[in-house]
């Protein structure tokens, strides 16, 4: 763990199997890293990167909750760690995660990488390790097949997580959770 965290830290990008599907990582505020994610996946910069993080604290500081604050509380609550990211307005995003200044946040349920987090300041920026429009990569041996520069050794456990939109009460992808799940959550009104 000790060497990914150190490539992670120089600005490398780092594979890793989560609770969810393998994952890129890079660190949020390293703009090389980040872009370098975009061109892995041949995605388009103006669509925007989630950031996994090693806590609550590390989430609530990167969100600008305002008003949404009961509710996020609520939904995490609920749901993380797990198969669920976040959409909520967010505290000081770079414009190469996020061309709108929201964040999609995300607390894995996988021990060893929320340590990793933890390793190198609590988050990092991160998305599915596939190229866009195909699946998700499935083992280590496709992983591999990715110009990373480490890959973290395991297997995901399971399906891309589901993500919602908090500002508009919106499901965007139905995925680890089942949306008739997250309804009552998007709706409720403290």
């Amino acid at each position: 763990m000790r060497y990914s965290g150190q490539v992670w830290k120089e600005g490398g990008l780092v594979a890793f199997p989560t609770d969810t599907v393998w994952g890129v990582l890079a660190r949020m505020e390293d703009e090389a890293a980040c872009r370098r994610i975009y061109a892995l996946k041949g995605r388009e910069e103006k669509k925007p990167l989630q950031v996994l993080v090693a806590d609550l604290e590390s989430a609530l500081g990167l969100a600008e909750l305002g008003p949404l604050e009961a509710r996020f509380l609520r939904l995490v609550e609920a749901f993380w760690p797990g198969g669920l990211t976040v959409v909520v307005p967010g505290r000081n995003i770079p414009p190469w995660i996020s061309q709108d200044g929201s964040v999609g946040l995300r607390m894995p349920a996988h021990d060893l990488l929320r340590e990793l987090l933890r390793r190198v300041g609590g988050y990092a920026a991160a998305t599915s390790l596939n190229r866009s429009g195909e699946p998700p990569v499935r083992s280590e041996e496709e992983a591999r097949a990715f110009p990373v520069d480490y890959v973290f050794p395991g297997e995901a456990l399971g399906l891309a997580s589901s993500v919602v939109d908090l500002r508009t009460g919106e499901v965007l992808r139905e995925g680890a959770i089942p949306k008739e799940a997250l309804l009552p959550y998007l709706q409720w009104n403290p």
